[in-house]
């Protein structure tokens, strides 16, 4: 069975899949929309990652999940100001 986890997971690849998609179809700000919002749910997946492996064992350790959920929030912040300079908010 799917848990949160999972869930959040899914749903950060499939953003991620399907902006890309979206991006190479000519639809610039719309995907970096998308992969900025695909980031956002892989920060939420770490978050929730980290709190999991303090009470159960994982492939990764917390300090591993941390690592992962640092990136993922950077790369956030980076694909949303990319976002807003295409769509021309600056």
């Amino acid at each position: 069975m799917l848990g949160t986890r999972g869930v959040a997971a899914v749903m950060a690849g499939v953003t991620m899949t399907v902006a890309i998609i979206v991006f190479r179809s000519g639809r610039k700000p719309l995907g970096l929309w998308l992969l900025s919002a695909g980031f956002f749910m892989a920060s939420i997946w770490s978050a929730l990652s980290i709190f999991w492996t303090q009470e159960n064992t994982g492939a990764l350790s917390s300090e591993s999940h941390l690592l992962l959920g640092t990136t993922a929030v950077a790369a956030t912040i980076y694909y949303w100001m990319l976002a807003k300079e295409a769509a021309g908010e600056w």
